[in-house]
């Protein structure tokens, strides 16, 4: 409501952006995977589960303002940990799939196809293979397992591991576009490499770039890290703790010896 005259004008430069409110999240189910039995060769590998532990790992993309258009060449990135530094497998691949919560009806196959299930393994069922899962990993995680520091690390991004990237172009949309991809732990690699002891983290990594000719492009949030523990079953056969019936035999015997020691200090 001031009047201020004889002003002079005053030229300033503003830089715009055009932030695209996406976010990316992810989780893995089960978070803890588990090895055991014998060794196998690649050849040996008939069907999925020949080659170990299911993992299912589920990364969502959100859009939180508008309906996206393109601004360029969008795409979610998957670093799948394949295969270990050595050169062993680590987390096989057997399916991949991009689906939107409103289905566009446009393809979004995600490259490379080739990477996927390689060895053409037979798959399972998927109420076989839920039942199976659950089932697998209810009884064994119910042992109590004692807390363990993480020793070993394997991840793309520290060069403990070879990831293979899957890209996966992200078209308008909505809400949310949701990336599913199932897998076997490598149950061999860890039996030869880790046969117990050890406690294993393996990390897989998404991202979201863009590849548009716009300088002001700005993308917050964009990156996510999921986590699978690993554990030999050995481990918690030799860790689950001691049966209530050996602890109360322990505990009597001890009576016994200290009645034994005072009758003798007696006489």
């Amino acid at each position: 409501i001031s009047e201020q005259v004889n002003l002079s004008v005053v030229l300033a430069n503003v830089n715009v952006i055009i932030e695209l409110p996406l976010s990316v999240s992810g989780e893995a189910s089960p978070n803890r995977l588990f090895y055991s039995g014998q060794v196998k060769g690649e050849s040996a590998m008939k069907n999925e589960d020949d080659v170990g532990s299911s993992v299912d790992v589920e990364v969502t993309v959100s859009n939180r303002g508008k309906s996206l258009r393109t601004l360029g060449s969008a795409y979610l990135n998957l670093m799948w940990p394949h295969e270990m530094a050595n050169g062993k497998w680590l987390l096989y691949p057997m399916k991949i799939q991009l689906k939107e919560k409103v289905q566009s009806g446009r393809s979004m196959e995600c490259s490379p196809v080739d990477a996927v299930n390689p060895l053409k393994l037979n798959t399972v069922r998927e109420d076989t293979k839920t039942s199976g899962q659950s089932q697998s990993s209810a009884s064994r995680w119910a042992i109590t397992y004692p807390a363990k520091k993480k020793d070993i690390v394997l991840d793309c991004a520290r060069g403990t591991a070879h990831c293979t990237i899957f890209q996966c172009p992200l078209y308008s949309f909505d809400q949310q576009v949701v990336l599913n991809v199932h897998g076997r732990l490598w149950n061999s690699t860890f039996l030869e490499d880790y046969p117990s002891g050890s406690a294993l983290e393996v990390v897989i990594r998404a991202n979201i770039t863009v590849k548009s000719s716009i300088k002001n492009l700005v993308l917050r949030d964009a990156t996510t890290q999921i986590s699978v523990m690993l554990y030999s079953d050995l481990d918690i056969v030799t860790h689950g703790g001691v049966p209530w019936w050996i602890i109360l035999i322990a505990i009597l015997a001890g009576l016994l010896l200290l009645l034994l020691l005072v009758c003798i200090l007696w006489k």
